[in-house]
């Protein structure tokens, strides 16, 4: 089995990978829907399959030639963006993450108890029936 994937779109892919945790940071905390810890995991999966085709539609564009492998490429998207979230990015997405989460009261607006009781992880609204934190 050969895989070949060419040098400048896996380079603009890796580049780009170490934004797109701040992107899924972000999409985490505006996104209502977005609160169990998969449904993270499956946009971070998601954000990086886009981000792939992506740049695979602008190098197909720019010199007309496919990728050998695509599914290689998505796979080769989402480990990158995995491994930047892990290695270089991890407290500012979680930081951006938090700026952008649309659950919590506004601090400059809130006293500091009604702060803390959003965001307490053993409060009722954070409690998981059945599991550890019960």
């Amino acid at each position: 089995m050969d895989i070949a994937i060419p040098a400048a779109p896996a380079g603009i892919l890796t580049l780009l990978a170490f934004f797109a945790p701040y992107a899924i940071g972000a999409l985490n905390g505006v996104l209502p829907f977005v609160r169990k810890p998969w449904q993270k995991k499956l946009v971070s999966i998601l954000v990086a399959v886009v981000l792939a085709a992506i740049v695979v539609m602008f190098y197909q564009n720019i010199t007309g030639e496919p990728i050998g492998n695509i599914w290689v490429f998505m796979l080769l998207a989402v480990v990158l963006v995995a491994a930047s979230y892990a290695l270089v990015t991890r407290g500012t997405a979680k930081a951006v993450e938090r700026a952008t989460d649309r659950s919590l009261p506004d601090p400059s607006l809130s006293t500091r108890e009604q702060y803390q009781a959003a965001v307490d992880p053993h409060t009722a609204r954070y409690r998981d029936p059945g599991a550890h934190n019960e």
